[in-house]
């Protein structure tokens, strides 16, 4: 009786297996684009983020942004770190991603945050919105934020590396 379920329960697993090696690795070789067709994203990217919010002397504040892409074929994740100089100011994670191809075959991704900042700074903890168009050619990801403190500004950050180091920099 067990039997007769075995030979179902084995090609069950076999697919299992194979849709797991496809979300995890398999989605980044060409063998696989004939299925799915998205970008790699994974690794670290640097750049700045202009922002709404002025300074001292009622200029928009420019800071150094730096994205850490996690991503397999059925999810993205993103930490951001922001700061000015050397020094971190504030750090995000993503609650929600999606990454979307748009009509004229450029992918944007959408996601909502979390941020989180140092106490000794002028920003407080927040939630915000961005999207952000990537540009393969440039390895550059390029767009808009907006935040729940009516906030707003641009992101350009270019790829710099496959190594996360899941801080702002190299200072500890």
């Amino acid at each position: 009786m067990i039997s007769n379920y075995l030979g179902v329960l084995s090609v069950l697993g076999i697919m299992f297996l194979i849709l797991k090696w496809i979300n995890l690795y398999l989605w980044k070789y060409c063998i696989t684009n004939l299925i799915i067709k998205i970008p790699d994203l994974n690794g670290r990217y640097e750049g700045e983020m202009i922002s709404s919010y002025l300074d001292v002397n009622n200029e928009r504040i420019k800071m150094v942004c730096v994205m850490e892409i996690v991503q397999n074929a059925s999810k993205v994740h993103i930490h951001t770190y922001i700061g000015r100089g050397d020094n971190e100011s504030s750090k995000s994670e993503t609650i929600c991603e999606e990454l979307f191809l748009e009509t004229n075959s450029i992918y944007t991704l959408y996601y909502n945050y979390k941020n989180v900042s140092d106490l000794q700074v002028e920003l407080n903890d927040h939630k915000g919105t961005a999207y952000l168009s990537y540009f393969p050619d440039k390895k550059c990801l390029k767009g808009n934020y907006f935040n729940e403190r009516k906030n707003n500004g641009e992101i350009k950050v270019f790829f710099k590396s496959k190594n996360l180091i899941g801080r702002f920099n190299e200072k500890l």
